[in-house]
């Protein structure tokens, strides 16, 4: 009776043991279940609050960005337009006194060849342009010169009592001394073209031959083919030492049709009135009567030849800031020019582009540092309530074990009792 109750014993003490294994690991499992769980959780939380803040970063460079590019735009389209406005107001005067300067071209077919004696001379000339030039404020010096062909040169010379003179390129360059009485006699050719009136400034060109030099004698080919105004390369005008260039009409027979050919206009052509202008005090003046002179850097050019542009006037002092280009007509097509704007004062730190993208920033970090702290926190309560879970299934497991150590001790109590 003994062995069987031995025996009986056994097998329940495995079951319970069995029992209590499989509570610990089931216990065990949910744990690393739920610690799996925890982690993945907090992961992602951190992976959101991550792409949260990149995301507030992210718009507000875009939003500075933004705004810079159109306050820079804006200052782009305000240059362009100031630009193109100073260019149509310095373009319209030189047309406006292009006009003045072939209505004055036509006076002299008009009054000096077109009356069997001249009305005009020198001193009347002189006196003419001087008391006009109020109405031509961009053009410095007025002078024309007379057709002569090399059969009647001895003749023209002994009416007027000189000598027609050579223009020699290094007497433009060296303007100080000046002097026509210097100036060697022009040399033989089939046509001269000696200034005979010119305005009171530059009466020290009269008897110079503007055919003897090799641009001028271009510009008055061209002048009187073309019927229009001619402009020369900018270069230092006679005794001013500034730079400037010179405008170029024809004069022409009064009879000459409206609709001539080239060689009708060549062969009517009886002289050269030529007109310079001072650029470099010139324009400074033009431009102070615009508003938008104020706030501009500007910068003219001659870009005939593209290999060497020839400044006819701004700074010497070379700026790399953004800069806007306006084409000017001058009424000559075979020349070309340009002006160039830039702003005085760079661009002033753009405070409303900073102001509203930095406080969406800081807005952003804050609102991360509040949630990276809750994240935090949330993380560490989960680890406490971890430890709770490990210690209650500890305390079930130890309750486990002491059940099972009372069963035993009953069990044996009984067994010597019964033994007994």
């Amino acid at each position: 009776m003994t062995i069987f109750v031995f025996h009986s014993e056994a097998p329940a003490k495995r079951e319970r043991n069995e029992q209590l294994h499989e509570f610990l690991g089931q216990k065990q499992l949910e744990q690393c279940d739920w610690k799996i769980a925890c982690r993945r959780a907090g992961k992602w939380r951190k992976n959101i609050l991550l792409l949260g803040v990149i995301a507030g970063v992210s718009m507000s460079v875009w939003w500075f960005c933004d705004i810079n590019e159109k306050i820079i735009s804006k200052r782009r389209k305000t240059l362009e337009s100031m630009c193109d406005e100073q260019a149509r107001v310095l373009q319209d005067q030189f047309n406006v006194r292009h006009r003045q300067v072939h209505a004055l071209s036509v006076l002299l077919s008009t009054f000096h060849h077109g009356k069997t004696s001249s009305a005009i001379d020198q001193k009347t000339f002189g006196e003419y342009t001087e008391m006009t030039k109020f109405e031509r404020p961009l053009t410095s010096d007025v002078a024309y010169a007379l057709k002569v062909t090399h059969s009647k040169r001895e003749q023209f010379e002994k009416e007027h009592g000189w000598t027609i003179k050579k223009l020699e390129a290094e007497d433009q360059t060296h303007v100080q001394d000046c002097v026509p009485e210097n100036f060697d006699p022009a040399p033989i050719q089939d046509e001269y073209a000696p200034v005979i009136l010119a305005q009171g400034t530059v009466s020290h060109i009269v008897s110079v031959d503007m055919m003897s030099g090799k641009e001028e004698r271009e510009n008055l080919l061209r002048a009187r083919a073309s019927g229009k105004g001619v402009l020369t390369s900018p270069f230092k005008l006679l005794k001013s030492n500034h730079l400037g260039v010179v405008v170029t009409f024809a004069v022409y027979d009064k009879n000459l049709p409206s609709d001539a050919t080239q060689e009708q206009r060549v062969e009517a052509t009886i002289g050269y009135l030529g007109a310079s202008y001072d650029m470099p005090s010139l324009v400074e003046k033009l431009f102070h009567q615009v508003a938008s002179a104020l706030t501009l850097v500007v910068d003219v050019y001659d870009t005939t030849n593209a290999s060497g542009l020839i400044k006819m006037y701004g700074s010497e002092i070379w700026d790399t800031s953004e800069q806007h280009i306006s084409s000017l007509d001058f009424g000559d097509p075979s020349r070309n020019h340009e002006m160039h704007c830039r702003f005085k004062h760079k661009l002033p730190i753009p405070w409303t582009a900073i102001i509203s993208p930095a406080l969406v920033l800081i807005l952003t970090f804050l609102v991360g540092y509040v949630f990276h702290d809750a994240i935090s926190r949330i993380a560490i309560i989960e680890e406490d309530f971890h430890m709770m879970m490990v210690l209650k299934v500890r305390a079930e497991a130890a309750d486990v074990a002491k059940s099972q150590v009372d069963c035993e001790s009953n069990s044996l109590r009984k067994l010597e009792t019964f033994l007994l």
